[in-house]
């Protein structure tokens, strides 16, 4: 188990956040040869602390607050989660310019040489993406005194990462056999998925929606990842809650990453303004003691890390094979221990526990959340030819004994991450939360509208092994208790369980209910391998526009 946060977080009041958020983008970029009076990094904590305490803060004393922060940022006073304060806009987490969009009109490299490494990927790969890549990569490494190196995301993490993103496409393997036979007598070549549009039916509508989940940017794909994970790993207070709200916001470059190729200039200039101002809030909050340092060094080290893969574009897609088949993976965490960016939700959780994780416990979260997210995605990763995918890169030998291990290691890992600390547990089942209620993951359409497939018997009789593990998985998940009948289920759209969600949200006994029972269902056998089971379950509903990103 990790090691307890001493100091409680102090009450920080949603409006108070969104005051400063609102300040930020207004103010006018700094110039270090400017003579104007500005407010100590000490007396910016001191004013700080003293108007967010107050029922009535002065707006104009904020936005001096604002103002100084942002020079002393520019002029080296402020460090952000190193020793040294940032010296570049790569490194600098608060310039609110982070844009990884490269225009590249490249193919991509495919096939992979041999034994190829990142530096013959750059002499051979004439791509900007991959470039920009690399170039990000070495800018970051050469300023280690800018970013707490021995946090949970080392230069090592990160080196590993980029280097199994850029070879993800080398050693491709034939494709699998199956109970069925051979891989040509299936339709493994052919895997159908839905798109990852909100859908008229089974979402929210958007304006609903947005009262129901308020976020500054008006983005499903963001707002779904910020209140099903990062918010929703802990119930709503007004005690913590404008504390938390800066935490989701202070990841946005890692939805930037992933959704910059459809952001119109509006949104991604929201986006980019509102995270740096985020970032500056609980930067805020350590000076004053109120926010943990440890949390804050690894949320910037871990978003830092995250930057450097977002300029990464597979461009060979177009020319890669279809269907289910393995290729290059060295291990479950190598680039997704930076990919999945769940450390924000570890840091919103920690508020309320008062817990740090230690590597071990973190890589567990990540093995877990990495077989979640990349079983529930497997359909449509395989039907886009995203080759992140760790499950599905993973493929070897007999796809049916293949899946079915990596469903039973996943509901075992679940119950690993349930017992290790409340911490490990409430991100977890938060994850299971925004697996199954986020419109990009469409788990309520490829759990409900499968149909069955071909021969079973053997390959399911093997799920006496899954429904041993589950029960496990129930007995650590009863302490944080359940809604019975009235609990969520992988069957009941979004929309039905947004409405029911926004209400247990308040109540930190129905909140923690509530995961429980998502996860519960989400993990529970029989629907995860009508999920993951491309073999045994066909998808049969509309695909809609599959090549929609994100």
């Amino acid at each position: 188990m990790g090691n307890v946060i001493a100091k409680p977080a102090r009450k920080i009041e949603v409006s108070f956040y969104l005051s400063w958020v609102n300040i930020w983008p207004s103010m006018p970029d700094s110039n270090p040869d400017e003579d104007t009076t500005n407010l100590t990094v000490p007396e910016q904590a001191e004013v700080f602390l003293r108007e967010s305490s107050s029922p009535l803060p002065s707006y104009s004393l904020l936005r001096r607050v604002a103002s100084s922060f942002r020079r002393s940022l520019t002029n080296g006073q402020i460090p952000l989660g190193g020793v040294d304060a940032p010296s570049c806009s790569e490194t600098n987490l608060a310039s609110g310019d982070y844009n990884p969009n490269s225009d590249c009109t490249c193919n991509g490299l495919y096939p992979v040489p041999h034994d190829a490494g990142i530096d013959s990927i750059m002499e051979q790969a004439n791509c900007t993406a991959i470039h920009n890549t690399h170039q990000a990569l070495q800018t970051v490494l050469k300023r280690k005194s800018e970013w707490n190196t021995t946090s949970l995301f080392s230069p090592r993490n990160l080196i590993e990462a980029v280097t199994e993103l850029l070879l993800a496409n080398a050693d491709v393997r034939d494709p699998p056999t199956t109970c069925q036979g051979p891989a040509e007598v299936t339709n493994l070549h052919k895997i159908r998925a839905p798109d990852r549009r909100p859908s008229p039916q089974n979402d929210t509508v958007d304006v609903i929606h947005r009262q129901l989940y308020p976020a500054a940017e008006d983005v499903k794909f963001c707002t779904d990842a910020k209140y099903y994970f990062v918010l929703g790993a802990i119930h709503s207070d007004p005690a913590h809650d404008g504390l938390i709200r800066a935490i989701a916001d202070a990841g946005n470059d890692i939805l930037i990453a992933d959704y910059c190729e459809v952001a119109d200039a509006a949104t991604l200039k929201l986006l980019q303004q509102s995270g740096a101002a985020a970032v500056a809030f609980p930067k805020l909050c350590v000076l004053l003691g109120i926010f943990s340092e440890w949390s804050f060094e690894n949320m910037m080290a871990s978003v830092l890390h995250f930057r450097v893969l977002g300029y990464y574009r597979d461009h060979a897609r177009s020319r890669l094979p279809s269907g289910v088949y393995g290729s290059r993976m060295t291990s479950l965490t190598a680039h997704r221990y930076v990919d999945l960016g769940i450390f924000f939700a570890v840091a919103s959780t920690s508020v309320w526990t008062k817990e740090q994780v230690n590597e071990a416990e973190f890589t567990l979260l990540n093995i877990v959340c990495t077989f979640i997210n990349d079983m529930v995605d497997l359909r449509s990763d395989t039907a886009r030819k995203q080759r992140e995918n760790i499950v599905l890169r993973g493929v070897r030998g007999d796809l049916c004994e293949y899946l079915d291990q990596m469903m039973f290691e996943c509901i075992e890992t679940a119950t690993l991450a349930v017992q290790t600390n409340p911490t490990c547990a409430y991100v977890l089942m938060a994850f299971c939360n925004w697996a199954v209620m986020s419109s990009h993951h469409k788990v309520y359409e490829i759990s409900t509208q499968v149909s069955e497939v071909g021969k079973q018997d053997e390959c399911l009789s093997r799920s006496r092994d899954h429904q041993r593990a589950y029960w496990g998985l129930l007995e650590v998940l009863a302490p944080y208790g359940t809604l019975g009948k009235e609990g969520p289920r992988v069957g009941q759209t979004r929309a039905e369980l947004d409405f029911r969600y926004g209400v247990c949200r308040s109540s930190s006994t129905l909140h923690a209910a509530w995961l429980a029972d998502i996860t519960r269902s989400l993990l529970e056998p029989r629907t995860l391998r009508r999920i993951v089971d491309v073999v045994h379950f066909e998808w049969t509903g509309c695909e809609g526009e599959v090549e929609y990103c994100p």
